[in-house]
């Protein structure tokens, strides 16, 4: 990681890397491959966004997200579904869902509810460091993930 990389990205990271110490002791990647290659087939986060684009709309990327670490609690009432929901009839053209449990109070299982209530495709937003986490995101279901250059 580069010299520059702020303190909580640095503490973001070394935590990561412990949680995919302890996933890979629970579930081998070979296991997570397997999940991964059997998960439902991607939804076009790609296409989502460009069909936006081709009827001169924006194509828009609407987050779920509890809690930032520099913010604290963005939204107490927090139902991953219902915002989904709403932002899928707000016009959203996909989902980018948190999923960092320790500093954004994320869970896959959001991404994995929210999802199965929608039809967008949807981002898995996180810290992306392992190949591990690959196959992690597919397997639960992830369209496409967001990785962070200084985190790699």
């Amino acid at each position: 990681m580069a010299q520059k990389t702020p303190d909580i990205l640095k503490k973001i990271v070394a935590r990561k890397q412990e949680e995919i110490a302890e996933s890979t002791k629970r579930l081998p990647i070979e296991k997570m491959i397997e999940l991964a290659n059997s998960a439902d087939t991607p939804r076009g986060f790609f296409n989502s966004l460009n069909k936006k684009v081709k009827e001169r709309q924006s194509g828009i990327i609407a987050e779920i997200k509890k809690t930032s670490p520099s913010k604290g609690v963005l939204r107490e009432n927090f139902e991953p579904v219902e915002i989904a929901k709403s932002y899928e009839d707000g016009g959203a053209s996909c989902l980018s869902i948190l999923t960092d449990r320790d500093f954004f109070q994320g869970d896959p299982l959001y991404l994995i509810k929210a999802r199965a209530a929608v039809s967008l495709p949807v981002i898995r937003k996180d810290f992306i460091i392992k190949p591990y986490q690959v196959y992690e995101s597919r397997a639960m279901g992830a369209d496409c993930i967001l990785l962070i250059v200084s985190c790699l």
